[in-house]
């Protein structure tokens, strides 16, 4: 039996290879509030690391929310794949929670947005950077533990 059936991205593959700028958001499956301490997060934050390096990008910005995580990819070099990296990151932090007997797991997506101008990365980084000002979980972003 197969699982649910996937939407596909707006966006030909081509569109996330090379040196851009990509916005992803992933969403815990209920938007369960799972991401509440460091140690939720560290070991994600190993496997993030590890897949975008993996496809030759670099997360300029990462916020893990209590139900969500914001991140930012930068292409390093011609052939470097946003959503690659992206896509491996979730297979392998899905198959860390699934060995882990984890009581959640990611939505089958993910929603992303290619950033086109400086100006318009600039506003998105500043974005990312009030999530949790906005949500009411600090009032200073630099005081946010769960973000690098």
């Amino acid at each position: 039996m197969s699982g649910p059936r996937q939407k596909p991205h707006r966006l030909p593959p081509e569109s996330y290879v090379g040196q851009i700028a990509i916005s992803f958001t992933a969403c815990v499956d209920g938007r369960e509030r799972v991401f509440l301490q460091p140690t939720d997060v560290e070991p994600l934050i190993l496997l993030l690391r590890e897949q975008f390096e993996r496809f030759g990008c670099r997360a300029p910005i990462y916020f893990f929310m209590p139900d969500h995580l914001h991140v930012m990819s930068m292409g390093m070099t011609h052939y470097s794949n946003g959503k690659l990296a992206m896509d491996a990151f979730k297979t392998k932090s899905g198959q860390y929670l699934h060995s882990s007997d984890a009581a959640y797991r990611w939505q089958g997506d993910f929603h992303d947005r290619i950033i086109r101008h400086s100006e318009e990365w600039r506003k998105k980084v500043l974005y990312i950077f009030q999530n949790p000002v906005r949500a009411g979980i600090v009032e200073d972003p630099w005081s946010y533990l769960l973000t690098g």
